[in-house]
């Protein structure tokens, strides 16, 4: 499994490489704009780097499925689940170090805010200038800005385990069928009507449930409580939808 992990990212090390060379360079030349191009960038690098991010990743698992680097890498002594995994918890790891990445650089443009202002730089007041800034215009912290990230995390992954899904069904049930593009297009849009539906059903249950938090501005423990389920659905998904293409990778795959 390990193996596999680093084989992941030793494929795509350039990519990453300058992808955060791009990045450190673009909020280097905002950041002299003052707080508006901090802003800047705080607000549409979450945006873009996660259009970047999905790309990446249903990339990594097509290239494997339609190239001959692929067909490589399923005549490996690796079973379909320890492949499909592989690749989903690179897609976590990934996904982690766009947090990490994205807190550091709320920390940089605290810091240059704070030290242009005049005063002495240090952990606590940056925390806490952000903090007092995210708390007077928007009523959320920190905390807030984790949780809301760890979620759309969550949801991100599981919305790739469809595509995942689609296109392993059309590369093994359905591979001796013409057009297969539009096919695991189809697939994919029946899976997430379908994920969709029962999803709705699921929240509708869990009405009484949010009517006991306050919507507008809810603690810390309130906001963890509110997004659980939503974060338990993705988790849940995500774990189905991969054994699903774990399973058809080692009993049905066609290259």
């Amino acid at each position: 499994m390990l193996k596999l992990i680093k084989y992941e990212f030793a494929k795509k090390y350039k990519l990453i490489s300058i992808t955060l060379i791009i990045s450190v360079l673009l909020n280097l030349f905002l950041i002299t704009r003052g707080e508006a191009g901090s802003g800047v960038f705080l607000v549409f690098f979450p945006m873009v780097i996660s259009i970047f991010y999905m790309v990446d990743i249903i990339k990594m698992y097509s290239d494997d499925l339609n190239k001959k680097s692929g067909y490589m890498l399923f005549m490996t002594p690796n079973s379909g689940y320890k492949i499909i995994v592989s690749k989903l918890i690179t897609a976590v790891i990934e996904g982690l170090a766009i947090m990490l990445l994205y807190f550091i650089f709320i920390l940089i443009n605290g810091s240059y805010i704070i030290f242009t202002s005049g005063n002495y730089v240090n952990f606590k007041d940056i925390i806490y200038t952000i903090n007092h800034l995210l708390s007077g215009s928007f009523g959320f912290n920190l905390f807030h800005v984790f949780m809301v990230l760890l979620t759309a995390l969550l949801f991100l992954i599981s919305f790739l385990t469809t595509a995942y899904t689609a296109m392993t069904i059309r590369k093994s049930i359905f591979s001796e069928i013409k057009f297969g593009g539009a096919l695991s297009f189809l697939i994919f849009l029946l899976l997430n009507w379908g994920i969709s539906y029962i999803s709705s059903r699921f929240f509708d249950l869990l009405t009484p449930y949010y009517g006991s938090f306050s919507m507008m501005r809810p603690t810390a423990a309130e906001f963890t409580r509110i997004l659980l389920p939503i974060n338990v659905m993705s988790i849940a998904q995500s774990v189905i939808l991969t054994l699903c293409s774990g399973y058809l990778l080692e009993n049905k795959i066609n290259l």
